[in-house]
């Protein structure tokens, strides 16, 4: 599902400098497998999450989503991508506080052109799918912070991606509401969707199919 080849990716920091956040990564990532990025503070590792859910663009190197060179696409075919083909999970949530839980996971789906109707009722079922029925009008500050992140789940699974990105899932989290979601995320990859998951604790990673470990800014295995 995923290809990169020799990406690079520098960040201007002044007249004739930049910060070199990833130095010719080489990845390959089938379809259906739950794969972790891990390694330090500064290793590249949301830079590259970021390049793979069309966030950012690489400054050089290949980029296939699918078996197709996507490096080259404009911002308008990233963008319909990313809203029908990815779906994110972000450590900060990033749910709008003055909208209910329901309207937080209606929203890509309205991006996407379906009818308020459908969607809301979509938006429901998905909202019990990850243990929130009753809870569709709160609002993201009447929730807890795991579930928060359960709003966060559903709304990334709106538009029934194709993968998955989670950028520290639990971070935020007690152990407790972490460990839950990382249960939702195993189920959902042992009903075929493929995942990738920045983390850095040790015992999240150790639950997934594969570990990919990052230092300065390469792959190391």
């Amino acid at each position: 599902m995923i290809k990169c080849e020799d990406l690079h990716k520098v960040y201007p920091i002044g007249k004739g400098s930049g910060y070199q956040a990833l130095r010719g990564v080489n990845l390959h990532i089938r379809a259906g497998e739950f794969t972790a990025i891990t390694g330090p503070s500064g290793c590249g590792k949301s830079t590259l999450l970021n390049i793979i859910g069309f966030l950012d663009n690489p400054s050089s190197g290949k980029y296939y989503f699918g078996e197709r060179d996507v490096t080259a696409f404009d911002d308008g075919k990233r963008s319909g991508l990313r809203l029908r083909g990815i779906g994110f999970v972000f450590q900060s949530f990033n749910l709008l506080p003055r909208f209910s839980a329901l309207d937080n996971v209606k929203l890509p789906m309205l991006y996407a052109g379906m009818d308020k109707e459908p969607a809301g009722k979509l938006a429901a079922e998905l909202l019990a799918r990850v243990g929130l029925a009753g809870k569709e009008s709160n609002s993201p500050v009447k929730l807890s912070g795991g579930e928060r992140q359960r709003v966060g789940l559903a709304r990334a699974l709106a538009n029934r991606p194709r993968l998955l990105l989670a950028d520290e899932p639990t971070g935020n989290l007690d152990s407790g509401s972490g460990a839950g979601i990382m249960d939702l995320l195993l189920e959902l990859n042992k009903e075929g969707l493929t995942i990738v998951m920045v983390t850095h604790d040790q015992g999240l990673a150790k639950r997934v199919s594969r570990v990919i470990r990052m230092k300065d800014g390469l792959v190391e295995n």
